[in-house]
């Protein structure tokens, strides 16, 4: 997330008829359900609980050829529902290689990040360098952060918009090399063919990583101007509804929420950003669940 924009900068002057309603698309067709099949987990006591990790797997030499889908079947879900889910993109062996990656981080590889900061002038700042959006980065042990968690849940339970979570801070570094496949012309040019956008662009500032743990959440937000298409490469393992950190999609009333999605792992979400004149339908990450030793991990950005 780099920006989010509001309820109030977006929503119509009046809340006549629904998203669905107004683009002539049925509930059941944004982010179309998947024919993916889970896999049955071995019964391994070595393997990490509900994770579907098995220690005797086949070493990744890194050696795959990525299974780009029928152009043709998923532009027509993209005419009808302005987004696409493209399931299983990696092969499996290097799937598991990137989720493992970034499920092995220490807390302390990421940047908590929480907004607003509490402690910074937003008016003033949109004065002196507009272009500029501030969000408080921690580390663990930062004895500012319950304050600041505080503040950030106040303002949510408020009608605010504010976020809390993890992610990776500077991705020259941080970013797993077969994640590059996002910015190959080729991968450009297939989101192309299917979108119809032309020159897309990637920018590595307009990506992250993240990774929600207990009691992180992305309130209410739209995508604002970061870009044409939105992009989520889902690298949660064996993710349930009851943990929470779910995509929720509402309608211009900003409450009514009308589409719900279970992270998929392995799948890559692409949706566009624009409405017509809108920038972006509204939407919302629930809060993870307490307890839960799972991560909801992601590959997130833009396409300008």
């Amino acid at each position: 997330m780099i920006k989010g924009q509001q309820g109030g900068d977006f929503a119509p002057n009046g809340y006549l008829q629904t998203i669905d309603e107004e683009f002539d698309v049925l509930p059941s067709q944004f982010f179309p359900r998947t024919n993916e099949v889970h896999p049955i987990i071995p019964n391994d006591t070595r393997q990490r609980r509900d994770l579907g990790m098995n220690p005797d797997v086949e070493k990744d030499n890194g050696t795959f050829n990525l299974s780009l889908g029928n152009i043709s079947f998923y532009r027509e879900q993209w005419e009808t529902n302005k987004a696409v889910n493209i399931v299983n993109l990696f092969p499996e062996l290097q799937a598991n290689t990137i989720h493992n990656y970034y499920f092995d981080q220490p807390n302390d590889w990421w940047d908590l990040i929480l907004y607003p900061d509490p402690d910074f002038d937003y008016e003033q700042a949109a004065i002196d360098n507009p272009g500029y959006y501030h969000m408080y980065k921690a580390k663990s042990g930062d004895p500012s952060i319950p304050r600041r968690e505080e503040y950030c849940r106040d303002i949510n339970n408020n009608g605010g918009f504010s976020y809390i979570y993890r992610r990776t801070n500077d991705l020259s570094v941080q970013l797993h090399h077969y994640l590059k496949i996002f910015q190959s012309p080729k991968f450009l040019d297939y989101l192309s063919q299917i979108t119809g956008y032309e020159n897309l662009e990637y920018n590595e500032q307009s990506t992250f990583v993240s990774n929600y743990g207990p009691g992180h959440y992305n309130g209410p937000h739209t995508d604002g101007t970061n870009g044409r298409i939105a992009f989520v490469f889902h690298l949660s393992k064996d993710w349930k509804p009851e943990m929470g950190g779910l995509f929720m999609r509402m309608d211009w009333d900003w409450k009514t929420v009308n589409k719900v999605i279970s992270p998929p792992f392995n799948t890559l979400s692409i949706f566009d950003t624009k409405w017509q004149e809108r920038e972006g339908a509204p939407h919302l990450v629930s809060e993870v669940s307490q307890g839960i030793s799972n991560k909801r991990i992601s590959y997130t950005g833009w396409y300008l």
